[in-house]
This record gives structure tokens, sequence and C-alpha cells, in this order.
């Protein structure tokens, strides 16, 4: 082997195992992190775990020889990827705290493949390329439909969750492509080790974003833990009560309460409160005045209303003084209501 590519090869251990430790760490502590751990972490900690091991094996094998039985068993690792990136979308994308336990029947073919580790061949025959051919095509097929799905939740999502909708397409789409890079490296098109480029990028990237993103991977509904309703069900129901707003204009009422809305939508008043706070990122009394600002900007552009005050208008929009309405038109619109009147 000549200077050259000998100092390719260690370049190429460097930084592959620069990946291959951060992902160990970071997926050992999102498990250590129990008290502000999503069900989401989880999976992600567990993608980054097999991802790790994979990646490992990888490198650990350009230097020393590996029982073909130990081999199969890192091999099988690429079953657990791709179910655990998409649970993990799932869960992240849904806020859920919880997931069914059929979804470990996911798992099922990794855990037989290590079963059957010490029959399978491994030895670059064709059923062994084969093999490893179909494990790379169940992972790929999970990325896509993680992705498929993603994409088409687009209109789906609060303004808050920009962020998480941006990693969840960077992870998948990193995935994919790490994915087909090594079915290349089987077919023998590009060199063996540039999964582990692709893999330590992807690492040292997600590293800096959670710096950046704290959020990303802390348990956003974990003082609803012990509540029995969940995103999805909150989701409906303020769906239902934005209807009525809208419709029956609830907001009107300056004597409006929670506990008033609540018998309207079928809830608590702690599950409505909490339903607002999740999926509207407000609590009540802010959720309420958005209607009401909102009534207030309609009136205001009204030719009938041209000559009304200020205080009627307040009035007539559901607030019952014109200090609260005032307080509430400037943060919501970052403008005054006589400003905002005559710049129409």
């Amino acid at each position: 082997m000549s200077l050259e590519s000998e100092i390719i090869k260690h370049i190429e251990l460097l930084i592959g195992s620069i990946g291959v430790i951060i992902a160990l760490f970071f997926g050992l502590f999102l498990l250590i992190m129990r008290n502000q751990r999503a069900k989401a972490n989880v999976f992600l900690a567990v993608y980054l775990l097999a991802c790790a091991l994979r990646i490992g094996k990888s490198l650990f094998f350009n230097y020393f020889p590996i029982d073909p039985r130990i081999r199969n068993v890192f091999l099988a690792m690429l079953l657990a990827i791709g179910p655990s990136l998409w649970f993990y979308v799932r869960c992240l994308y849904r806020r859920q705290q919880s997931v069914n336990k059929q979804i470990y029947w996911h798992y099922l073919p990794s855990f037989c493949f290590i079963i059957c580790s010490p029959i399978i061949p491994n030895n670059q025959s064709t059923l062994s390329v084969t093999i490893a051919g179909g494990l790379l095509t169940h992972l790929l097929i999970y990325s896509i439909y993680a992705l498929f799905w993603l994409l088409r939740q687009a209109n789906n999502y609060d303004s808050a969750f920009l962020s998480v909708r941006k990693w969840l397409i960077y992870a998948n789409s990193v995935t994919i492509v790490m994915t087909l890079s090594y079915i290349g490296m089987l077919l023998g098109l590009i060199p063996y080790l540039s999964g582990a480029f692709l893999f330590s990028g992807m690492v040292l990237f997600l590293s800096a974003w959670a710096l950046n993103n704290p959020s990303l991977f802390k348990a956003e509904t974990e003082k609803y833990a012990n509540s029995n309703l969940g995103y999805e069900q909150a989701k409906t129901y303020i769906n239902k009560l934005n209807v009525l707003m809208e419709k029956e204009k609830l907001f009107l009422n300056p004597e409006l309460t929670l506990t008033e809305l609540s018998k309207k939508v079928g809830l608590t008043v702690k599950q409505l409160s909490q339903a607002i706070n999740q999926v509207e990122k407000e609590n009540f009394s802010q959720y309420i005045a958005r209607y009401r600002i909102e009534e207030a900007k309609r009136l205001l552009m009204l030719d009938q209303y041209r000559d009304y005050k200020i205080a009627a208008i307040a009035y007539e929009s559901g607030f019952n003084s014109i200090s609260s309405f005032n307080l509430a038109f400037k943060k919501i619109t970052n403008i005054t209501a006589i400003k905002y009147r005559q710049s129409i």
C-alpha cells in the first residue's frame, strides 16, 4: 500500500471514529436523561446507537478480521435503523408520549437476524450480497416512506414547529443518502468507507443543531404526561372550537369564560386549557384576545365604523375595557389601533 493511500485510510478512520463516538455518547445521553426524555428520544437513541454500531463495524473490519457471525450481528442493526427512524418521526412530529406496543413487531426481523446469524452466509457470495442488499432495501423503504409521510403532513404543523420539521426532513434525507451510498459500496461503485464520512457529517450536524435547539430533544408535553388527552385529540377539539368561534363569534361576549367554552366543546376545563396550550401555543386569554383583535381590525376597515371611537370598537369586539384592548392590540399587531386605522 502506498504512503498516500495509507494516509487517506487513516483520515477516513479518524473522521469515521469521530462520528461513531459522538453518536454513541449522544444515544446513551438520550437514554440516561429520563427526567427530560420524550418517547421520540428513545427511538432517536436506538437509531443513533444502531448506526454507530454498524459504521463502527465497517471501520474496525477495515483493519482487523471479524468472525462472519459477529459481522451478521452488526449487519442486523440495519433492520433496526429504519423502524427507529420511522417511529422517531411519528412521535416527534405528533408530540406523542406513548406508542402502541404493536410497533415492536417492526423490530422482529432484526432479532430474528441476530438469532440466525451463525447460519447466515457472510462471505461475499452471491447469496450473501443479496441478503445485504435486502437489508439495505428494508432500510431504504422505511426512510423513504417516513420522508414521504412527513412531506404529506406539510400543512399540519404550527409555526413553532418549523425547526422540528426541518430537522426531520434532514434526518430522513441523510439516511436515504447513506443507504444509497451503502448500496453503491455493495455494488463496488463507491469506496467502502464513504458511508463513514456521511454518517460523521450527519452526527456532527445533529450535535450542532442540538446545542442551538435543545427543545428538539426535550419532552414538550411532559407537564401533561398524566393527561388522557393526546395531542391528536387536542387538535380535533381545537378545530371544533375554532369553528365555533368563527361561526358563533363567542368571543364577542365580554364575560366569556373557559368553563363556558369547555362545555360547548365537550371537555373539562383542565383539558381545554391543555388543548389550547399545546395546539395554539397560547393560554385562554391570549386565544380569545387574538379573535377579538381580528374582529377589531375588521371593524376598523369598514366604512360604517369609520366615525366610531376606538373605545367603541373595543367594546364591539368583545373587550370590557379600553386598556386591555390597547395592550392586546399593540402586542398582537405591533401597532396601536389609532395608527392601524390611519394606515388603512
